[in-house]
């Protein structure tokens, strides 16, 4: 009796479940949307963005799922009817999705093919990009740039032979962005090339144990510890543009959507988005607030 029992209530709670999976509207008679994010802050910030417009200019809602660990999750997801929307990055182009894709570190081309493969492949609008870059640079202490009129990976050779450099394990083991290809590219390599935790890495710079860091381009840590990312004139790192993607039914159904994502191309560069970070990641505040007072700054928002 008590087996029967447990069925019952099993049946029940799926009936439930599936019910509670059903369409859904808004509270103002819109739609719910979801929207996909990855773990790293930016990814966050760009997502709560999109929210913050959709709730405030149409009477739709866009719910989160953050800390999706990889992109291929975020597809799959899409995949599934699972999520609307979702913050990408171009250079994902070159993660081995499409044997096809000539790799390049040219900004443009790199945004076309994201466009094309990933849309085709996924029906989905990949957007043009939001203004800012999340790629691998080459970081040095600010005194010790300026001291030495340091400002490019050129400039950085002469010294190259005493320095140390620090750096995640998966840069040394890069096939066409890691340090086999940087030395190719630039010529030259560094002392010593250590692998290690990114935390360990910032505490190396900062102590004094290490004299250079590989970077994200929107590291709070490169405005924490006053480093200076030095211009890649070789172009060697890949671009990782940062671009807004939907679903193409979504925004055919409403069109009103595709025209605020449109609204955000272009409108955060690399400064602003590692300042948004340093006062999430450093300073302890909500991605909410941050992203809020962002918008209220450009106009975009009451």
């Amino acid at each position: 009796m008590k087996f029967k029992n447990i069925i019952l209530i099993g049946l029940v709670a799926v009936m439930l479940f599936v019910a509670g999976c059903g369409d859904k509207a808004s509270k103002d008679g819109g739609e719910i949307f979801t929207a996909a994010s990855a773990k790293n802050t930016d990814s966050k910030i760009d997502v709560q963005i999109l929210k913050l417009l959709v709730e405030d200019q149409t009477d739709h809602e866009v719910e989160i799922v953050e800390d999706l660990p990889a992109s291929a999750q975020i597809f799959a997801g899409i995949d599934r009817d699972e999520f609307d929307f979702a913050n990408l990055f171009s250079g994902e182009i070159y993660n081995n999705y499409f044997d096809e894709v000539e790799y390049s570190t040219d900004p443009e081309k790199t945004l076309e093919q994201a466009q094309q493969y990933f849309g085709e492949e996924h029906n989905i609008k990949w957007y043009d990009a939001m203004g800012f870059i999340n790629n691998y640079s080459i970081a040095i202490k600010s005194d010790f740039a300026e001291e030495n009129n340091i400002e490019t990976l050129v400039d950085l050779e002469e010294y190259a032979d005493d320095l140390v450099l620090g750096t995640d394990n998966a840069w040394i083991e890069r096939d066409n962005d890691g340090y086999k290809g940087f030395k190719e590219a630039y010529g030259y390599e560094f002392k010593d090339a250590k692998g290690m935790d990114v935390a360990l890495m910032y505490k190396g710079i900062a102590n004094g144990d290490l004299d250079v860091v590989t970077a994200y381009t929107v590291d709070p840590q490169l405005i924490e510890y006053d480093l200076t990312v030095l211009e890649d004139t070789e172009h060697f790192f890949p671009p990782y543009e940062a671009s807004l993607v939907a679903k193409n039914e979504v925004i055919e159904e409403y069109p009103e959507v595709d025209d605020i994502i449109e609204s955000l191309v272009g409108t955060i560069s690399t400064e602003e988005m590692t300042d948004l970070i340093y006062e999430v990641d450093i300073e302890q505040r909500s991605v909410k607030e941050v992203s809020e007072e962002f918008l209220k700054e450009k106009g975009m928002l009451n």
